[in-house]
């Protein structure tokens, strides 16, 4: 299996009532040129000969509808996996095309996640490997707390993940655990590997319906040809789209030839360090994680 990674993506999630004081587009548009653009010049400064290392604008706009998918007694999540459901909407808010399905496998161990294969059954199926860069936050344990604790000097969390997407049909029909695996054809080896049996017809429930905004068309220069592309994702529950449930801010940092040249990757970390402690109260401070606000049941919810 191979050991290489294609990708490191850093993402942080932001305060999501800040990007409702305005339409979607000017808030993206405002956080990008008032707040992200500065930091990069403060954190970072130019290159040789004064060219910043910031580029474009978040020109390109993408809405979609997404779900997350796990059984009710949430098998996918206690084994670190996530089933993603996502359909493209158009200008009338419709859409025919088939969905794409992505299924990953996300957790803190390299080589558990690099010695499991994820292949999809699609000729169109796109297999992924990639280390997620967070911050170094858990949740409060405190009953009826609703906030997350950092360290005192801020830090990062990795995770490696293994994911698999591919367009499929996604009707009431296949939405079990043997549904999935005609999709994803180890499954059954994946799911039996940690010790959970695998009962072919349990069914798999959705959950909340999410339309997704997402701007790209941002980046900044890194050096040695790393790129770092900027994504900020808006995440509305429900069908109104006035103020999100969920925003992210991430850039994805492609590898080359299985490597990140060491001032690339400082200059990486210090941005992500400086978005976390220096953009005040763009800076979400209440959850960790983008996807557990998504799962059904009480699959995003911390045990205990």
């Amino acid at each position: 299996m191979r050991y290489e990674l294609d990708a490191r993506e850093y993402k942080l999630l932001l305060n999501p009532d800040r990007f409702g004081e305005v339409s979607a587009d000017t808030s993206a548009g405002n956080f990008w040129e008032e707040h992200l653009k500065p930091l990069i010049d403060t954190r970072l400064g130019s290159r040789n000969g004064g060219e910043p290392r910031h580029e474009g604008r978040f020109t390109e706009r993408k809405e979609r509808a997404v779900r997350f998918w796990d059984t009710p007694d949430c098998i996918l999540t206690r084994i670190d996996l996530a089933l993603r459901e996502r359909l493209p909407i158009t200008a009338d808010g419709s859409s025919d095309a088939r969905p794409e399905i992505t299924l990953k496998l996300r957790m803190a161990d390299l080589f558990v996640v690099a010695e499991t294969e994820l292949p999809g059954s699609r000729d169109d199926a796109r297999t992924v490997f990639e280390e997620d860069i967070a911050p170094l936050e858990v949740d409060d344990p405190e009953p009826d707390k609703h906030s997350v604790i950092v360290p005192a000097k801020r830090s990062i969390r990795s995770r490696f993940a293994r994911s698999t997407k591919q367009t499929a049909e996604w009707n009431a029909s296949q939405r079990s655990l043997d549904g999935l695996r005609l999709l994803f054809p180890t499954l059954r080896e994946v799911v039996e590997t940690w010790g959970v049996p695998f009962i072919a017809d349990t069914a798999l429930v959705s959950g909340p319906k999410i339309r997704e905004l997402a701007y790209k068309g941002t980046r900044v220069k890194l050096g040695a040809g790393i790129r770092g592309k900027f994504a900020l994702t808006l995440w509305y529950f429900g069908s109104e789209i006035s103020v999100p449930t969920v925003a992210e801010i991430s850039f994805n940092c492609d590898i080359i030839g299985g490597d990140m040249p060491g001032g690339a990757a400082r200059r990486a970390l210090v941005l992500f360090l400086g978005m976390q402690s220096g953009l005040g109260t763009w800076v979400n401070s209440e959850h960790s994680s983008k996807t557990a606000l998504a799962l059904p049941g009480v699959c995003g919810r911390p045990s205990g």
